[in-house]
């Protein structure tokens, strides 16, 4: 029995307990998510024990909700984590060590390793699901699990099926979650000596397609014996049982050594533990659209076929209202047929209308921002200007969610997936330089660029005064630190550190430069000198000839030389 309950309860009892406090605490809002599936998208919301079945979109008049839902999820997934391009990158908080060539070469290695398992596991397709329920409901939930093939496995969760908990750094720690499986999947996961009687005896008798509903339980493990590896004392519980089962016992007890719960939230409110979304700020405006609509198409249908009046003699006689027809009337009137009412539509007016709120629909999900390309109004291209400012302008109120995506999620997945690879004996040895350091995670995506980016604006404004000063006094050029303003504007834009050369490697040619330099200069002086050593050397010599000789020492004494 685990320590996790204080008041001398068995471990199943407590996880019931434990279970019935977190649907009272998720209660409120499943009132709010039962709309939001109803009129955006039915598919990503199960309620109720309904194991699977047809979708109904009965109530899904004009898709603008859904389509915009569909923007965001395909946005969010090819700006943040496209499965073709590096999205993330390792390096150290020391600024001196992640230019160091031994710790490139180890972080590109294990970089390239974690993408290699990325792309051969399920993650980017849990991750372009996860984007639409974040938009949708305001949060994800994936647990990312150990797999025998591919080395890691996201199982994403259907909402509604799974209740949380979060800590005090607004992250999911505690999963209770409930599924539908067969008895025949049941048995092959856990085993007939694990499974009540009640499913061994289904088993038994050949009805292999009976479903029972399974409860599961991801937790802290509050007390527990660290120096022990066994499963019942991993850092995470990880407990199954049988919903309906009235045996009090567990189906599997076991555990992880991180906390394996992928959680983000697109905006929390206060303590909240379920987060506010994109779709229920639209969805005032998405079911004011789906009346709209409504009643548009009935103004044209009584447009195109008004309801109609008619004597009572023509009660009995056969009519049509198709067009061409002809219907035979006695009628002493003279009017036969005719409209019950006249509808006066102003079809452009409800179609601007419909235009706004559609608009509105479309900002509230950021489709504007993932489609401003395809969207700018004028003549094509724009300059490169225009479109950074409009990109800087979108990204102000994008940047908040990013940050939650990157902390909730990005983060915790490569953490966990580093951690995985590494108990495998999956990435190389690191360098004796980065033993207990703790290593930092950089996101080089579109849009986390797109967010540096803003900054580089500073940077070529300043390096462009620089360049203009310097014309008038270079000197100034002494003031700004070159190699520095290199490395910082090539880490914005994100361009692979392989692409600059280490310091070490920059002083080595810089010295072998400077030392072919002055070796250069030697020489051109040596070549300028050495007329003029050879010119003195002559003259010592003549004058040495003309000392040996009397009448030439005479003549150099009275010309002063001796």
């Amino acid at each position: 029995m685990d320590g996790n309950n204080a008041r001398h309860e068995t471990q199943l009892q407590y996880h019931r307990r434990r279970f019935e406090e977190l649907k009272q605490n998720r209660r409120p809002m499943e009132p709010v998510w039962r709309p939001l599936a109803e009129f955006i998208e039915p598919s990503r919301l199960r309620l109720d024990d309904r194991r699977e079945g047809a979708i109904s979109r009965k109530s899904i008049v004009d898709s603008t909700g859904t389509f915009a839902l569909r923007t965001l999820q395909s946005g969010m997934h090819s700006g943040i984590t496209s499965p073709a391009r590096p999205w993330f990158r390792l390096t150290t908080y020391d600024p001196e060590m992640k230019d160091f060539a031994p710790i490139k070469e180890y972080l590109a290695a294990v970089e390239q390793r974690m993408r290699e398992v990325f792309q051969a596991s399920n993650i980017y397709n849990a991750f372009h699901t996860g984007y639409g329920d974040l938009g949708q409901f305001g949060q994800s939930l994936g647990i990312l699990v150990e797999d025998d093939d591919a080395s890691i496995r996201m199982m994403q969760q259907m909402h509604g099926r799974f209740w949380v908990a979060r800590d005090e750094k607004g992250r999911v720690t505690t999963l209770y979650r409930e599924f539908r499986w067969s008895v025949q999947r049941i048995v092959n996961r856990f085993g007939t000596k694990s499974v009540s009687q009640t499913i061994r005896s289904k088993y038994d008798s050949a009805n292999y397609d009976d479903v029972f509903t399974i409860c599961h339980a991801i937790e802290p493990r509050l007390k527990r014996d660290s120096k022990k590896l066994d499963r019942a004392n991993k850092p995470f519980l990880s407990n199954y049982w049988e919903r309906d089962n009235a045996e009090g016992q567990l189906l599997e007890e076991s555990g992880f050594d991180e906390n394996p719960l992928i959680g983000p939230a697109w905006e929390l409110a206060g303590e909240d533990d379920y987060a506010v979304s994109p779709g229920m700020v639209a969805l005032g405006d998405i079911k004011m659209l789906q009346k709209e609509q409504t009643r548009k198409m009935e103004a044209i249908d009584k447009i195109v076929r008004p309801p109609m009046t008619g004597p009572t003699s023509m009660r009995n006689n056969p009519a049509s209202l198709l067009p061409g027809s002809v219907t035979y009337v006695d009628d002493q009137t003279g009017k036969g047929y005719r409209p019950a009412m006249e509808v006066n539509l102003r079809i452009q007016e409800l179609a601007s209308d419909i235009k706004e709120t559609q608009e509105r629909i479309n900002r509230a999900f950021y489709a504007d921002l993932f489609l401003m390309l395809s969207q700018m109004e004028g003549i094509q291209p724009r300059n490169q200007f225009e479109i950074a400012e409009r990109k800087e302008e979108k990204l102000l109120a994008l940047g908040p969610v990013l940050e939650n995506i990157y902390n909730g999620q990005l983060e915790p997945v490569i953490e966990r997936t580093y951690a995985i690879l590494n108990r495998r004996g999956m990435l190389p040895p690191p360098p004796p330089d980065l033993e207990n350091q703790e290593l930092k995670i950089e996101y080089v995506s579109m849009l986390a660029q797109a967010q540096k980016a803003v900054a580089t604006g500073s940077i070529e404004r300043g390096m462009a005064f620089v360049g203009q000063m310097a014309s008038i006094k270079p000197e100034v050029l002494d003031k700004v630190d070159a190699d520095e303003a290199a490395d910082v504007y090539f880490d914005m834009i994100g361009v692979q550190p392989s692409i600059l050369v280490p310091d070490e490697e920059v002083k080595k040619l810089r010295d072998q430069r400077a030392k072919k330099q002055a070796q250069a200069e030697n020489a051109a002086m040596a070549a300028e000198v050495a007329p003029a050593a050879k010119a003195g050397a002559e003259a010592a010599s003549v004058m040495a000839d003309a000392a040996n000789n009397p009448a030439g020492g005479d003549l150099l004494a009275r010309l002063g030389l001796a």
